[in-house]
C-alpha cells in the first residue's frame, strides 16, 4: 500500500492507502472547494474492476473507491457538494 504524499487538506490519523485511493486522494487535494480528505479502513476484497461511490455526509462526501483487491472509504469535506461530486464521478469513466 503507498503512502499518500501529504498536503494539508489531508488529516494524520491514517496515512495508508490503496494504490487506486492514493490517485483519487491526489486528484481531490488538488480541488479549491475541498477542505479536508480524512482516510477511512481498508477492506481487502477479491478481484474486481475499479469504481467509486460517493454517498453525501454532513459537510461532504463519503467516496467509497474500489481497486483491483481492496476497498478505502474518504470522507471528503467540501463547500461545494454538487460539484465536488460531479469531479469525483468522472474519475474512472
Amino acid at each position: 500500500m503507498p503512502k499518500v504524499r501529504w498536503s494539508g487538506k489531508l488529516t494524520d490519523t491514517h496515512s495508508t492507502a490503496t494504490e487506486t485511493a492514493a490517485i483519487v486522494i491526489e486528484a481531490l487535494a488538488k480541488l479549491d472547494a475541498v477542505t479536508k480528505i480524512s482516510l477511512g479502513a481498508i477492506t481487502h476484497i477479491g478481484g474486481g474492476e475499479r469504481r467509486l461511490k460517493c454517498l453525501p455526509i454532513t459537510g461532504g462526501l463519503k467516496v467509497v473507491v474500489r481497486g483491483s483487491g481492496a476497498v478505502q472509504d474518504l470522507f471528503v469535506y467540501t463547500s461545494d457538494i454538487p460539484a465536488t461530486q460531479r469531479q469525483v464521478e468522472g474519475m474512472f469513466r
